[in-house]
């Protein structure tokens, strides 16, 4: 053979074996980044869903999601003993005032979940930052808060019936956010 074929030879060969291997390297990059992906989808579960939406993105959620932990992880406080006994005392009262007086006893439950998300250091600048916050320590519950909050909204100051079944489910959503917040 002459020179020149094999020359050819060597760089069709060399081609392909770049083209391979960059095929190859993107192929496992996206691999990574999709089980990252869905890692971050089920350890955050909704939240991310909300991030993904708010960001537009994948990737700017997973990223925003994992600084947002780490920040909160640093800040949050273990509840101390004595605090948690007090809230337990408080959200008795709550349940108990439901029966005679649904929206005080909802405004008293909204008191006493951000008593105990200040108190434990929980960002609570505004509402849905608080959401954020439970969101990235406790998905499962972010969920729970954020509608409990809504019902709030809606059904405060009414007494129907149809309203009265929502205070008490938002009552019992704030009661997850509640022993999610205070167990040991």
């Amino acid at each position: 053979m002459d020179s020149v074929v094999i020359l050819v030879v060597v760089a069709v060969v060399a081609v392909v074996a770049g083209v391979l291997l960059a095929g190859f390297v993107v192929s496992r990059r996206r691999r990574e980044q999709g089980e990252r992906q869905e890692q971050a989808r089920q350890e955050y579960g909704p939240e991310y869903e909300r991030a993904v939406e708010e960001s537009g993105s994948e990737r700017k959620a997973e990223e925003e999601i994992r600084e947002r932990r780490e920040r909160v992880e640093g800040e949050v406080q273990p509840l101390p003993d004595e605090s948690r006994r007090r809230y337990a005392e408080e959200w008795e009262s709550v349940e108990k005032t439901f029966v005679d007086d649904p929206a005080k006893a909802l405004d008293e439950a909204d008191r006493v979940v951000a008593e105990i998300m200040s108190e434990r250091n929980f960002p609570t600048d505004s509402r849905e930052e608080a959401s954020k916050g439970l969101g990235v320590m406790h998905s499962d519950v972010a969920e729970d808060f954020r509608k409990a909050q809504e019902v709030h909204a809606e059904a405060a100051g009414s007494s129907d019936g149809e309203d009265l079944e929502k205070m008490r489910r938002a009552i019992q959503e704030y009661r997850s956010v509640y022993e999610r917040l205070t167990e040991g």
